[in-house]
């Protein structure tokens, strides 16, 4: 093989150091892009598992404040033990006027606020409407 040849494959072989940097720089530019990707998931990830506890919790308290209202208990309050330490909830229900309409006589009709407080000292507040009715305080005393 002569020089010239050898010169030749020499220059043909390899990559230049600009090359190099443009392929490091454009996989930086790819793993920059895929990092921030997953870190805003991660981030709505922990922001949507908040907001489903916390429904979550108000839902309970909606079924404990109805089953309250079942017992005749317009009010009560508790926490949510040791799964959710610093949390606490509380209902507060009040009776609507009577209704006029005759099919629903013996209906009575609550005007319930369920609060939820969190650790941070922030609240969250649902109201709703329940009853009780003569097939609901069916529930209460058991089967016949």
């Amino acid at each position: 093989m002569s020089t010239r040849s050898l010169q030749r494959a020499f220059e043909i072989s390899g990559f230049t150091l600009v090359e190099v940097l443009v392929a490091l720089t454009i996989l930086g530019g790819g793993l920059f892009v895929l990092i921030n990707s997953h870190f805003t998931a991660l981030q709505l990830h922990l922001t949507t598992q908040e907001v489903v506890d916390e429904r979550m919790l108000l839902e309970s308290i909606v079924a404990r404040a109805d089953m309250g209202i079942l017992k005749e208990e317009l009010s009560g309050s508790g926490d949510f033990g040791a799964r959710y330490l610093g949390f606490s909830w509380s209902y507060e229900a009040v009776p609507t006027g009577d209704t006029e309409h005759p099919l629903l006589a013996d209906t009575q009709f609550y005007r319930v606020t369920v609060t939820l407080n969190r650790p941070d000292q922030e609240a969250r507040n649902l109201d709703f409407y329940s009853f009780v009715n003569e097939e609901t305080k069916s529930f209460r005393t058991g089967p016949l």
